[in-house]
């Protein structure tokens, strides 16, 4: 088999894992627990390789910490998405045109959606190789949450938290729902700033407003001025006609008007602008709220003949009529910011809505005092930011306005309002509590709002352990806090600040001992990958092309604390590493073992010496990267390892020595520990190799490699420093002849193994000369350390190609400018981080020495 087949293979090896139950973790006092959470993907649609960014790093660490003898609990799970799965339903029901539903078949879709999607997303989880404990598994909709989301809503609302409060929403007309401020993005557009006349009750004279929705006059409940406007004056206290409509509404005065925007006066609608609807609240006997719009955007029935007609066409006959009327002055052309929502990229309206609220001061208290205990990663600036956000929040709205998701536990009977898990619960009470013993049923009704799906994410760490049913259970006190979490920084204040506020609060203890925030992949254009756009490859697609390992290394070869784009010749480069890794495995089961003499024994010993010395050396230094959770530089490290040192050094100079039974075990021994490495970042193919090579247990439960004292023999040291030297010459032809002066003879062999220096170089003889005068130009001269050797030119390649080397020191050297004008950049030295600038430094020194070598080229 030329190449690992995982097509055949993966599933297999997977299987076996589950059978043996490698992945499910129960309590055991004898072993340290290791809790990991999975950042559950929405029920969507399929995952996609942003997700397996952080599935990929998850598993790395869930695998190495089972090997050093952890008790891994990683619980998975997948969020029931309100918003984005109910719009992703009603499209599909609009394009069979079906568009009258009930509220029970609505739900019921849903319920089969989610139950599709669940099994897609585990199996696509298991595909990619996650090593979670499948008995765990939570769905953020399943009965064990639900519960959960409802026992923390009543006792928040118990305690008077969550409150209920007319107020100025995001509405999103497409999903017929408010959003958080959260979910809107910014564009920045072409707009219109339209000039209108308002004439007063005489109509001798007339104010201007200077508006961007005109169409939002049917709301118009009053003209403000700024007091200390000395243009206004006059008008304070007049009356003004509306335009088209008619409607006589007051010129009031306050403070919070800028003189300097627009015409210095604004129109009033109340229902449809935070910042009128602050004014309001200090005029309540001068302005009244009227509500325009339908759910959908379209108008209501204030606009009388204009009466469900979208907002935005409505716009465009307003601007029609008020200019065939006299009423618009001028338009004006501008770029300004426009709020779209993220869920479903139309345009936000501001809308006057009932929703329910939780009060955050409480919790911004708790988690100021605790934030401080969690380690966040890779960069300070997140937890700057976590600090900035939790200072700024508003209270939160928690209520949506859709049919998918945990509805709000609250019952009405007649006046009353019952918090209650169930409607059988919400009976006792009010037999109980309320005395009403002759109860009409059918008079109960069920708040018809459901939760923020946040809401019910928020309390995942505490709750996948069961924590909120059943305080203080075993394996809450076990396994809690989450020892590591990994995702995004696009959900830093969405899910994470608020999983720190919520078990602050609630149990008064951090969620998590650690966080580490990677970068986001991005598509060619620079866009996140995203469900609702489509702009990523099935994962499915890719599996079946490229197989897992592929995909894990794919992502692995990036610097993802930062932003990437991965395309198809990152899949290419990662199959060639992948076929190295089964290629090292080819070669190690052909090598053959021979009867040997002592010296040829010497030779492999020697070799293998050597190599375990760097193999220490290495693991070392990955050992320190994965402490630090340097997860990238830990997998550039283990591929240096394995490509540059195991198969280009130690297994080339394996080729030129013959191997015996001992030997052949200590190289088996060599290549297993490189194999326990791998593991963790490409678990199939290891494991794979490792049942090959008929191992009683599987890798997956090896113990990771421990550190052997280094041997540093000097003479080992320093005859392979010199045969990777030696190698590196270019020849005519396979063997060369060295001379070396006889004063350096007694010194360079006693450092020097002369056996395997003639085996493993290109060496075929070692001459020892007396006078330098035996040395002509007909010789190369070289030095190493302090020894000097020469070499005949004759067995030297005759020319170099200058010009190549020439167009190297040219890219470098610009290379190398690009980078110091970087360093010479006030503004990049003021804000980059500290190691970014490290980093760049490294570069320059790195490119300088490059750029000597190649002008000290020994053959130029």
């Amino acid at each position: 088999m030329k190449t690992y087949n995982f097509n055949k293979n993966d599933n297999l090896i997977y299987k076996i894992w589950i059978l043996n139950k490698y992945f499910y973790s129960n309590i055991n006092k004898n072993k340290k627990p290791y809790y990991l959470l999975l950042p559950p993907p929405n029920i969507t649609g399929d995952l996609h390789i942003g997700h397996i960014l952080n599935y990929t790093i998850l598993d790395i660490y869930a695998r190495i910490k089972r090997m050093k003898g952890y008790n891994v609990c990683w619980i998975p799970g997948t969020d029931h998405a309100s918003i984005a799965t109910e719009i992703k339903i009603r499209q599909i029901l609009k394009n069979k045109n079906i568009n009258n539903i009930s509220y029970k078949k609505f739900k019921l879709i849903c319920l089969n959606w989610s139950k599709k999607y669940n099994a897609i997303i585990k199996d696509q989880l298991k595909k990619i190789g996650c090593s979670c404990d499948w008995g765990k598994f939570q769905f953020t909709m399943g009965n064990n949450h639900v519960k959960s989301v409802k026992k923390v809503f009543i006792k928040l609302y118990k305690k008077g938290l969550i409150y209920k409060s007319k107020r100025i929403v995001n509405w999103d007309v497409k999903a017929r729902t408010t959003i958080s401020d959260e979910e809107i993005t910014y564009k920045k557009k072409y707009n219109y700033l339209y000039y209108i006349k308002y004439f007063t009750l005489d109509k001798k004279e007339y104010i201007i407003i200077a508006t961007t929705r005109p169409e939002t006059i049917f709301g118009d409940s009053a003209i403000c001025v700024n007091p200390n406007d000395i243009r206004y004056k006059s008008f304070i206290n007049k009356k003004v006609i509306v335009p088209i409509i008619g409607r006589v509404i007051p010129i009031i005065k306050d403070k919070l008007v800028n003189m300097n925007i627009g015409t210095g006066c604004i129109k009033i609608t109340p229902a449809h602008s935070e910042k009128d609807f602050n004014i309001y609240k200090k005029h309540k006997n001068e302005i009244k709220i009227i509500n325009i719009f339908n759910d959908d955007g379209t108008l209501n029935k204030i606009s009388n003949i204009y009466k469900n007609i979208d907002r935005l066409l409505l716009r465009k006959i307003i601007i029609k009529k008020l200019k065939k009327l006299g009423y618009l002055i001028k338009v004006k052309k501008k770029k300004s910011y426009i709020a779209y929502s993220d869920r479903t990229n139309t345009i936000i309206e501001k809308k006057i809505s009932l929703q329910w609220y939780l009060n955050m001061e409480i919790f911004k208290f708790k988690a100021l005092k605790l934030i401080k205990r969690i380690n966040i990663l890779p960069k300070k600036k997140y937890k700057i930011l976590l600090y900035k956000w939790i200072n700024i929040l508003k209270d939160w709205n928690i209520s949506r306005q859709l049919v998918w998701g945990h509805r709000i536990p609250i019952y009405y009977y007649k006046k009353l309002i019952i918090p209650a898990i169930s409607l059988k619960k919400a009976i006792k009470i009010l037999k109980v509590k309320f005395k009403i013993l002759n109860i009409n049923k059918s008079k109960i009704k069920k708040d018809k709002n459901v939760l923020d799906t946040w809401f019910s994410s928020w309390i995942l760490p505490i709750s996948a352990l069961n924590g909120i049913n059943k305080n203080n259970n075993k394996n809450f006190n076990y396994y809690y806090p989450i020892n590591l979490l990994i995702t995004g920084y696009d959900i830093l204040f969405f899910w994470v600040l608020r999983m720190i506020m919520f078990s602050s609060y609630y149990i008064n203890k951090i969620p998590f001992k650690e966080i580490y925030f990677t970068g986001i992949i991005r598509d060619k254009n620079k866009k996140k990958l995203s469900k609702s756009l489509g702009n990523y490859k099935n994962i499915y697609y890719l599996l079946n092309k490229y197989g897992a390992d592929v995909l894990r290394v794919s992502i692995l070869d990036n610097n993802h604390i930062y932003d990437f784009v991965i395309d198809e010749n990152k899949y290419i480069s990662s199959r060639n590493f992948i076929n190295k890794v089964w290629n090292s495995y080819i070669f190690i089961k052909k090598i053959n073992k021979k009867k040997i003499t002592n010296i040829e024994y010497k030779k492999s010993f020697i070799i293998i010496k050597w190599f375990n010395n760097i193999l220490n050396f290495y693991l070392k230094k990955i050992n320190l990267l994965l402490k630090k959770k340097e997860i990238y530089y830990s997998f550039i490290t283990i591929k240096k390892l394995f490509k540059k040192e195991f198969c280009s050094k130690f297994l080339e100079f394996i080729k030129n020595v013959n191997i015996n039974i001992i030997g052949k075990k200590k190289i088996l021994n060599i290549y297993k520990i490189i194999l326990k490495i791998l593991h963790p970042y490409i678990p199939y193919i290891t494991e794979y190799i490792w049942i090959k090579l008929n191992n009683k247990s599987n890798i997956t439960i090896s113990t990771w490699p421990k550190i052997n004292k280094v041997n540093n023999n000097k003479k080992i040291y320093d005859t392979f420093k010199l045969i990777l030297f030696i190698k590196k010459i270019k020849l005519k032809n396979n063997n060369i002849s060295i001379y070396i002066n006889k004063n350096y003879k007694i010194k360079f062999i006693k450092y020097i193994y002369i056996n395997l220096l003639y085996n493993l170089s290109n060496i075929k003889y070692i001459y020892f000369f007396s006078k330098l005068n035996n040395i002509n130009k007909e010789y190369k001269l070289f030095i190493y350390k302090e020894y000097n050797f020469y070499i005949f030119n004759k067995d030297l390649l005759d020319k170099i190609d200058k010009n190549k080397i020439n167009n190297k020191i040219k890219f470098y050297n610009k290379y190398l400018l690009n980078i110091k004008n970087k360093l010479k950049n006030k503004k990049f030295l003021d804000n980059a981080p500290k190691n970014i600038i490290e980093l760049e430094i490294k570069k320059k020194k790195d490119i300088e020495k490059k750029i000597l070598i190649y002008k000290k080229k020994i053959f130029n």
